[in-house]
């Protein structure tokens, strides 16, 4: 089988220095509940129920709520910006990964939940930002190098805790007084 193409391919990418960059962080929350509760949550159509500013387009999905190759898209006034989110993994109750094409970026996100045994559940969040372009390069130089913490931690315990979203006063308020 003549392979010297492919291998002339390979050889050339390796041996240039990378043109695109990519970014990996990891964060995690602890949520004095189950699983069960918080895995119907990773939804596009439920996230309008606890994101402030979350909108979704739902372009395939049987159920009408999260699944395995669930399709939606986000506009620029959403919360998360504009994109067309796929999911490419889905275990109920145990993670959730999805694939969001921007203009610029590739983000591949895989969430995680695991029952501890005092009764919570530690989410964590790992994700995988790929530039596409030159401005994604940028864009990627501008993220956080330490990103242990992300709002929607925030956003999902309160959520647990009360039944419904924080208002938007309460969410500035948050940020005035640097609370986490």
């Amino acid at each position: 089988m003549d392979t010297s193409r492919s291998e002339s391919l390979v050889e050339d990418f390796l041996q240039s220095e990378p043109k695109y960059k990519r970014k990996v962080y990891e964060f995690s929350g602890t949520f004095g509940t189950t699983p069960e509760k918080i895995f119907p949550l990773l939804c596009p159509a439920r996230e309008a129920d606890w994101i402030p500013g979350w909108d979704a387009e739902l372009i395939y999905t049987n159920s009408g709520y999260a699944e395995d190759k669930c399709v939606f898209r986000t506009n620029k006034s959403n919360s998360a910006g504009e994109g067309l989110w796929t999911f490419t993994g889905f275990k109920p109750n145990e993670y959730v990964e999805f694939v969001r094409f921007q203009q610029d970026l590739l983000l591949h996100c895989k969430i995680s939940l695991t029952q501890n045994k005092d009764g919570t559940t530690t989410t964590t969040w790992k994700t995988i930002s790929t530039a596409l372009t030159e401005k994604g390069n940028k864009k990627i130089e501008r993220m956080a190098d330490e990103k242990k913490h992300n709002p929607v931690i925030n956003l999902m315990d309160y959520y647990l805790k009360n039944g419904k979203m924080i208002s938007k006063s309460s969410l500035i308020k948050n940020r005035i007084h640097g609370q986490h």
